[in-house]
């Protein structure tokens, strides 16, 4: 019995004490944010938008961080407890869209870098992180008036005769939005999202610091260096006045092709946060029922886009990076054909004329089979396998006619199994030629 008291005495002591320490818990953490919401309400303006910006970056790190730690462990756990690489690739595929969706803004546009890479990743990485080219947050209209006041000291109903309330398309660090002129032309929109030059330098520094620590936990898995390249172009990307100026240059370039066209910019509507531009009725190039619906020939649309790509990469050099389908759309021209339009001029590569020359003489001598001279010209381009390089230009194999080991495998699928078998090989050839090159691979 006296024990048995003894042991209650101490339990009711031990709970007290629980509920006095978590008590004072409370108190300390309800002072604490009591005093920081005073604080940061009585900061001047530029000063909390400091202090947003340094707490948002850092829910964002911390964020990725739990995302990075949790597909590590997956990848490390997962195959012991009997899970395929497969599931293992789709789980840690699916994490890291919905970490970039809740992110937003930079760390979207590297998950779209992260998704061209489809010559080393495996499909189930490809197929989802595809999906942030269609899917981005959306920033509030009340956002949209501040970056107009901001700009140009008006809200955007007192300097258009109407716009949309609701965007009609969002990307990674703007959302575009439908609307008529005080003179009538119909224009599309381009909005960056509210403070994201302000999270710019401090997101960047995170997503770098991450990307070493994966590279330090799984070595194979360098991509360090592809992101650098991302990273080192997306302060041109957030300069809407650049973008315009590479839209003019491009239209300048393809005069010539009558098929090709870039809309207009209203100059004095647009700033570096804003892009205006005429608007166009379209549909993706890749919508091949609105293409044939328009009543237009697929193979003429195909034959349209090599030869203007073609163009720009071989013959001026002032290459579109990033020409996914929705940057490509497609309507009917006057002579009643297919009419190619480019869209979001934002990223542009500069192809140096030798590298233009070498690929260009790499592409005859892989018409011809001329195996000597690929291997002299892929070693100009700093890639040691002249197949290597030739299967990753093609997609397709260069010595062996393909043919099915399983019997119902595909030609890509047969090609990415052989990618991820040779990761090291593609890796250290991407990582040699020059920098341009990864553009034309795309």
């Amino acid at each position: 019995m006296l024990q048995t008291g003894l042991l209650r005495r101490a339990t009711s002591v031990k709970d007290f004490t629980i509920r006095q320490l978590s008590s004072k818990r409370f108190k300390v953490v309800a002072t604490g944010a009591t005093l920081f919401s005073v604080s940061y309400a009585l900061l001047p303006s530029d000063r909390k938008k400091d202090v947003k910006c340094i707490v948002g970056s850092s829910i964002r790190f911390a964020r990725s961080i739990r995302i990075g730690v949790t597909i590590s462990m997956d990848y490390l756990i997962g195959p012991i407890i009997g899970y395929t690489d497969s599931e293992i690739h789709q789980r840690s595929a699916d994490r890291l869209v919905h970490g970039c969706m809740q992110n937003g803004g930079i760390y979207i546009k590297v998950g779209q870098g992260l998704a061209a890479v489809n010559h080393i990743l495996p499909k189930e990485y490809i197929e989802t992180l595809s999906a942030l080219q269609d899917k981005c947050l959306t920033q509030k209209k009340s956002e949209v008036d501040e970056i107009f006041l901001q700009e140009f000291g008006k809200k955007p109903e007192e300097m258009l005769r109407e716009i949309e309330s609701e965007p009609v398309a969002a990307a990674s660090l703007a959302q575009v939005y439908k609307a008529v002129t005080l003179d009538g032309d119909k224009v599309a929109i381009k909005v960056q999202y509210m403070n994201l030059q302000d999270r710019f330098i401090s997101d960047l520094k995170g997503i770098v610091y991450l990307l070493k620590a994966i590279t330090y936990v799984h070595p194979k898995f360098d991509l360090h260096w592809i992101f650098a390249e991302i990273i080192d172009r997306l302060h041109l990307e957030l300069d809407f006045e650049n973008e315009g100026r590479n839209s003019e240059q491009c239209a300048k370039d393809l005069k010539k092709f009558k098929y090709a066209y870039v809309p207009k910019v209203y100059w004095n509507l647009s700033t570096k946060r804003i892009l205006v531009t005429e608007w166009i009725d379209g549909v993706k190039i890749t919508d091949v029922k609105g293409i044939k619906d328009q009543g237009l020939n697929l193979a003429d649309v195909d034959k349209k886009l090599i030869t203007l790509m073609g163009e720009q990469i071989f013959h001026t050099g002032f290459v579109h990076a990033d020409p996914h389908p929705g940057n490509v759309f497609v309507r009917k021209g006057k002579d009643k054909k297919a009419e190619i339009v480019l869209l979001d001029h934002g990223l542009y590569e500069n192809m140096s004329e030798n590298t233009r020359h070498i690929l260009c003489n790499f592409w005859e001598s892989l018409v011809l089979r001329n195996d000597v001279s690929l291997q002299a010209l892929a070693s100009d381009l700093n890639v040691d396998d002249y197949v290597l390089l030739a299967e990753m230009l093609t997609q397709a194999p260069y010595k062996i006619s393909f043919t099915s080991p399983s019997g119902n495998m595909t030609l890509d699928e047969y090609m990415q199994k052989r990618a991820q078998e040779r990761f090291d090989k593609i890796s250290t050839a991407l990582k040699s030629m020059p920098k341009t090159m990864m553009l034309v691979i795309r």
